[in-house]
C-alpha cells in the first residue's frame, strides 16, 4: 500500500492499456520532431525529459482516449497537466559536459534519489518547495525493462516528517528546506530498500509525493527506449501538501 511502503503498482487494466497504446503513439510523433528532442535530451542524449510534452486533456485523456484505471479511488481528484514522458535511452547515464563529477556519480550510485518539486535556487542553489505535488503518477507506454524507476521502501515517512519539523506553520512555498532534506534523504540512503519498479503497457504505478525515487542506470540488451509517463497535478492549499497523509 502507498501509505505503508510509499508506492504501489497495480496490475494490468485494459483502460489504461488503451490509453497507453494512445499515448505511446502521440509520443513517438513527439519525440522524433528534431526541435523537441533538442530541447529535452540530457546525459549525452541518453535521457529526453520531456517534461509537459504529453497533450493531454485536464483528465488525462488523449486522442480521444480517456485515462482511466485502478488509481483513481486513491488519488484525489485534481486537473491533470500535461503529462511528462520520460524516455531512458541505453547508455544512460553519460556525462554532460557542464555536470560535475560528484553528480553525475550521484546518479550513477544513488540513481538522483530525489523528492519532486523541490526546486533550487540562486546562486547557492537552496530548495524551496515551489511544486506542491498531490502524488506521482506513472504510466509505462512501452515494454522495456531497463532503466526502471526507484523508490525508497518506506522514505516518504521519513521526509514528510522532516519537512513538517522544518516547516511547522509557514507557507511551505517561503521555506528554504534545503538542509532539512539533505539530512533526511541521507537517512533514506542509509536506512531504507530500494526497491525497482519493473511494470508494463496496461499497468501503472503510483508513488507518494515525499517517497524519495530516481532512474537505475541502463543495464542489459540495446532497445528503441523505455518509455513512461508521468503525472504529478498540485494540491490547490500548500498546507495539504505537508500535512495529509
Amino acid at each position: 500500500m502507498i501509505d505503508t511502503d510509499g508506492f504501489v503498482v497495480f496490475d494490468h487494466d485494459d483502460r489504461t492499456a488503451r490509453w497507453a497504446s494512445a499515448a505511446e503513439a502521440v509520443a513517438t510523433g513527439l519525440v522524433n520532431d528534431p526541435e523537441t528532442r533538442l530541447r529535452n535530451l540530457r546525459h549525452g542524449d541518453t535521457w529526453f525529459v520531456g517534461v509537459d510534452v504529453l497533450p493531454n486533456d485536464a483528465d488525462g485523456g488523449v486522442s480521444s482516449v480517456p485515462l482511466a484505471g485502478p488509481w483513481q479511488n486513491q488519488v484525489p481528484e485534481l486537473p491533470l497537466h500535461f503529462g511528462q514522458v520520460s524516455i531512458v535511452y541505453p547508455g544512460y547515464p553519460k556525462r554532460d559536459a557542464d555536470q560535475s563529477e560528484a553528480n553525475h556519480l550521484f546518479r550513477i550510485k544513488r540513481m538522483a534519489g530525489h523528492v519532486d518539486g523541490l526546486l533550487p535556487e540562486g546562486a547557492r542553489r537552496r530548495r524551496y518547495a515551489r511544486e506542491v505535488h498531490a502524488y506521482i503518477l506513472g504510466l509505462p507506454l512501452n515494454d522495456v525493462p531497463a532503466a526502471p524507476t526507484v523508490v525508497w521502501k518506506g522514505s516518504h515517512k521519513i521526509m514528510q516528517n522532516a519537512f513538517q519539523n522544518a516547516i511547522a506553520d509557514q507557507d511551505p512555498r517561503e521555506v528554504d528546506i534545503t538542509d532539512a532534506y539533505q539530512a533526511a534523504r541521507r537517512s533514506v540512503f542509509d536506512s531504507c530498500e530500494m526497491v525497482p519498479i519493473r511494470a508494463k503497457p496496461g499497468q501503472s504505478f503510483l508513488i507518494h509525493r515525499f517517497a524519495v525515487h530516481g532512474t537505475a542506470p541502463w543495464e542489459g540488451a540495446d532497445d528503441a527506449g523505455r518509455m513512461i509517463a508521468f503525472f504529478r497535478p498540485e494540491f490547490p492549499n500548500p498546507a495539504d501538501w505537508l500535512n495529509q497523509a
